[in-house]
């Protein structure tokens, strides 16, 4: 209700004011938003300009490798041998 009471009261004063002053308000608020829009280009440049190294599929293989993780693409490769399910013996204990 006060919302409305506060809208109600700007309507009032834009009408008694006449069109010179709802043109020099027009202009005013013009001149706000044009000086605001640089200002933020500004500061947004400033905070994204370096958002941090990325990381890609090739940095990642890379710590792999210098941390030993290895790549299991193909399970059935020579030398290695298949996963086996554990035995009764040690799924009863």
């Amino acid at each position: 209700m006060i919302w409305l009471g506060v809208l109600w009261h700007f309507v009032g004063l834009l009408t008694d004011v006449g069109p010179t002053g709802l043109l020099v308000g027009t202009a005013a608020a013009t001149g706000v938003l044009l000086a605001a829009i640089p200002a933020a280009s500004i500061l947004l440049r400033r905070v994204v300009a370096d958002p941090g190294p990325r990381v890609t599929r090739r940095i990642l293989r890379e710590c792999a490798g210098r941390t030993g993780t290895p790549r299991h693409r193909d399970p059935d490769a020579a030398g290695r041998s298949r996963p086996r399910a554990p035995t009764t013996a040690l799924a009863v204990a």
